[in-house]
């Protein structure tokens, strides 16, 4: 069996944008779900949904954002504060022992 270490975490997500604000949220039971006006006039069977509001330029240069989906910015942050966390370098972060999850 291979042994994995988690060093940092990072999280971009409906109840929060990093981990203090989804401990808070999970804690005071907060829902990130809310109705979706836009879904019910698309005629989707589901009217609700969890949105992330987050400003992606407050953290992402709109050179590298460029071709980027909001999911893949919402990762990309996520990571960055994963490193950030665990206190990682450059040099550590490009080994090929490092991944993410």
């Amino acid at each position: 069996m291979k042994r994995i270490v988690i060093t940092g975490l990072g999280i971009v997500s409906s109840i929060g944008n990093n981990s203090e604000q989804v401990l808070a949220s999970l804690q005071e039971g907060t829902s990130g779900i809310s109705f979706a006006e836009d879904y019910k006039e698309l005629g989707f069977r589901s009217h609700v949904r969890g949105a992330i509001d987050i400003n992606l330029d407050d953290f992402i240069e709109r050179k590298v954002k460029r071709f980027m989906g909001d999911g893949a910015a919402f990762n990309y942050i996520a990571m960055q504060q994963a490193i950030t966390d665990a206190g990682l370098e450059e040099n550590e972060v490009s080994n090929v022992r490092t991944g993410l999850i």
